[in-house]
């Protein structure tokens, strides 16, 4: 699909069992919707994403018109530290870089800690392979890629939580990626440890500037993140159109 106003998500296809795509703009009029929906039409595409910028209402408006449903707000958060965070010291608590032996024990916080996803929202994609989505993005990133690292916190010799780190290729921003926390450990200042362990982990690689996503309807995770240095860099909006080519 070069040079197409849509992308093919090969990946997402496959784990959903549906042909998805995306928008390669973030803006479009009346005239460049209609180009979008026809290359869905050509590509047999069953699913597609839109994300626009937050305050572009023409964008937003032709999106509703032409039967786009809105899914999600996407924010990214920003942080910058001058120096690393000190070390956490938490009553009980460890933190240390996670290996393969603790997935066992950081598949199921996974499966439970990101139901306020876009991917839960919009039902059409099934619970359990939303929920299955991010298992094996989790399961993912133990896989020694080079960029990649997890952070564990560790209570009682068992893994309670667990935040995914991703290096910027090139180098020089991080991402935050996935922040999973058990529910008996919520509310104990594990998360928060965690992104200071992972900060450290980040500036022993040279980078100092780190990213994070959250969604709108998440104030516990922007709180989360807000206490631990990071201030919101963009507003976008997730929209959804399903279609039905035989109807």
């Amino acid at each position: 699909m070069k040079n197409q106003p849509i992308e093919f998500l090969t990946w997402d296809s496959a784990h959903f069992g549906r042909r998805i795509a995306r928008a390669t703009c973030r803006q479009v009029d009346a005239n460049a919707c209609f180009e979008m929906l026809v290359a869905c039409q050509e590509h047999d595409i069953e699913c597609m994403y839109f994300l626009a910028d937050a305050a572009d209402l023409d964008t937003v408006a032709v999106l509703e018109a032409n039967g786009f449903k809105f899914v999600d707000i996407r924010l990214t958060l920003a942080a910058r530290y001058k120096t690393p965070p000190e070390n956490v010291q938490l009553d009980s608590m460890r933190f240390r870089l996670g290996n393969d032996r603790d997935l066992a024990t950081l598949l199921p916080i996974a499966g439970a800690s990101f139901d306020q996803s876009r991917f839960y929202v919009d039902q059409c994609f099934g619970h359990d392979k939303a929920t299955r989505m991010f298992q094996i993005w989790l399961q993912n990133c133990f896989a020694n890629e080079p960029g990649d690292a997890v952070v564990v916190a560790e209570l009682n010799g068992a893994a309670v939580g667990f935040v995914t780190c991703h290096l910027h290729k090139p180098p020089g921003e991080g991402n935050i990626g996935l922040v999973g926390v058990a529910e008996s450990a919520r509310g104990s200042g594990c998360a928060g440890g965690m992104l200071q362990v992972a900060a450290r982990w980040f500036a022993a690689q040279g980078v100092t500037h780190l990213n994070v996503v959250t969604q709108g309807r998440n104030v516990a995770a922007q709180r989360l993140y807000q206490r631990s240095g990071f201030v919101t860099r963009s507003v976008e909006l997730w929209f959804h159109k399903w279609f039905d080519w035989r109807s």
